[in-house]
């Protein structure tokens, strides 16, 4: 049973102040100020169910405190972030290099993702009929061929790929912890295709 269904006001503030920040930094750039809000929607929709969950009756009171503690330690992240999203704002130094790369990081990896895991899908047509050929699944080439080779080759460039993601991801994670700031969440979800700027 809730509550309360709505998100606490001070929290909406923080969030309106974020937006914000983020729009001086990135100069009030529309698609700059797109890549950047939604590097970092996913840390408020966190803190936001979060929230949610504390409102109900029906949590464990050690639960209700790793929440609360988890919240306390979110709100001080976030302080820390915003001032480093205000000092980028007003200076061109070491917090705006950060906070641009992070632009470019999510949008190429945007790419990235459509290019290697949704460029080979196919889009629906209408005129076919429903079980024409260009419906069906691939098949597998014949281990040993030239294409087997080429999706081999394929396969380790994109492991590599992957790897290295996973590398840059660990990097911002032990800046974050050692600063005590969030830099934002890549978030992947169902394949809608996104225009990136």
């Amino acid at each position: 049973m809730r509550i309360n269904t709505g998100l606490p006001s001070d929290f909406r503030s923080l969030y309106r102040l974020f937006l914000r920040t983020n729009s001086a930094v990135v100069l009030h750039h529309s698609p700059s100020k797109t890549q950047v809000r939604r590097l970092w929607r996913p840390v408020f929709n966190w803190a936001a169910f979060n929230i949610y969950k504390l409102q109900t009756n029906d949590i464990h009171s050690s639960e209700r405190e790793n929440i609360v503690q988890w919240l306390y330690t979110w709100h001080k992240r976030m302080d820390h972030t915003l001032s480093l999203l205000a000092t980028a704002a007003v200076s061109r130094g070491l917090a705006h290099k950060i906070t641009r790369n992070l632009k470019w990081l999510r949008q190429n990896h945007v790419s990235w993702v459509e290019e290697m895991y949704y460029a080979h899908k196919g889009s629906w047509k209408p005129q076919l009929p429903r079980r024409s050929e260009k419906y069906l699944p691939y098949s597998l080439p014949t281990p040993g061929s030239r294409p087997d080779q080429i999706l081999r080759k394929n396969r380790k460039i994109r492991l590599f790929d992957e790897q290295c993601s996973n590398a840059i991801g660990e990097v911002v994670k032990m800046a974050e912890g050692r600063h005590g700031i969030i830099l934002g969440r890549l978030r992947l979800k169902r394949w809608k295709h996104e225009w990136s700027s």
